[in-house]
């Protein structure tokens, strides 16, 4: 609060106290005082004027700063009613009632959003776990029926089965500190655990596996890195060039962490494009004719956020695309449960 805009607020006063100035310096001339003491009178006046202006100011702005304060430092706005000294006027009174009710309607709106939400996240976990039977049983019936017509069906399945699991992903990332177990575990196990998932779209698509393996070990969660690293391997295998396509995971260790890099040489990302690949919903230019959803890198970015992993990406168009996670060294589980807990 500037001074100028407390003083820009009071201009009617000011001028009502000008106003009666000039009327008894007149009345006062009128009765013939001497002009040292009307002089006198007047300067007293505005010296009161002054010191009453300037202490209710600095009490004005002293009660505005706390406000601001709480307002900053406040994660649920809605709340700040409840975080306020009470007023000590009439007119604040008046003022805080109305804010204190405002406050309670927004809490009460927002429970009920939050219920909502729970109750549809649940709904759509229990119809994931539901669909998940007949997928599994059509599964076992193209195994038990080989042919060529059960095994389109067989990958046409695949298909659905990663949607599914996307869905249930996406349902949890907002509560991934309900979901999650951080342990020591060797990289790589998660790795080779998530190519097995997908070693029939590698052979399908003929891309050669180069793996650089290492006993290097993390702190973090299994099933959530799975997920992340069989969504960045998802994609390069869906754009992924039609001969000679290759996949190379490899690690770089450094003093500040391990470096796990997902590198392919298939069509590549544009420039334009890749600053904003982990947005949700972006599906890219150059991909325009491939099916996306433009929500699983996001999820990925998402997920590694909260469990304090970094993703990047780098990429030339029509030459490579480099995913790399970074696992700090040294983040132990009590300090990703803090993360997890405060979010």
């Amino acid at each position: 609060m500037r001074f100028a805009d407390y003083i820009g607020e009071r201009v009617l006063l000011l001028l009502l106290h000008i106003f009666c100035a000039i009327g008894l310096i007149l009345f006062l001339y009128i009765l013939e005082l001497p002009s040292s003491s009307i002089m006198v009178i007047i300067l007293f006046w505005i010296f009161i004027l002054t010191v009453y202006l300037a202490s209710h100011y600095i009490q004005a702005k002293r009660k505005y700063n706390d406000i601001l304060q709480i307002m900053n430092v406040l994660d649920q706005k809605y709340l700040i009613s409840e975080m306020l000294k009470k007023p000590t006027n009439q007119i604040e009174r008046i003022y805080y009632n109305m804010l204190s009710d405002a406050a309670k309607d927004m809490t009460e709106e927002v429970g009920k959003a939050q219920a909502a939400q729970l109750s549809y996240k649940e709904y759509i976990e229990k119809w994931i776990h539901e669909i998940k039977s007949p997928i599994t049983a059509i599964q076992l019936i193209c195994k038990n029926h080989k042919s060529e017509e059960t095994n389109r069906i067989e990958k046409e399945l695949q298909g659905i089965y990663y949607l599914v699991e996307q869905v249930l992903y996406y349902a949890r990332s907002e509560a991934v500190e309900q979901d999650y177990f951080i342990k020591q575990i060797r990289l790589f196990n998660i790795v080779q655990s998530v190519i097995m998932n997908y070693r029939t779209a590698l052979m399908d698509h003929q891309i050669y596996l180069e793996i650089d393996e290492t006993d290097d070990m993390v702190w973090t969660d299994e099933k959530w890195v799975s997920y992340t690293i069989g969504q960045i391997i998802s994609n390069s295998i869906k754009y992924c060039r039609k001969e000679n396509a290759r996949i190379h995971i490899f690690t770089k260790v450094t003093e500040q962490g391990i470096f796990l890099s997902i590198e392919d040489n298939g069509i590549g990302i544009s420039d334009f494009d890749l600053p904003r690949i982990f947005d949700k919903g972006f599906t890219g230019t150059n991909r325009a004719n491939k099916q996306s959803t433009g929500l699983g890198l996001y999820l990925c970015k998402k997920l590694c956020v909260k469990l304090g992993l970094n993703i990047s990406a780098e990429s030339l168009k029509d030459q490579f695309t480099r995913i790399t996670l970074y696992f700090p060294i040294g983040k132990l589980t009590s300090d990703v449960s803090q993360r997890l807990t405060n979010l």
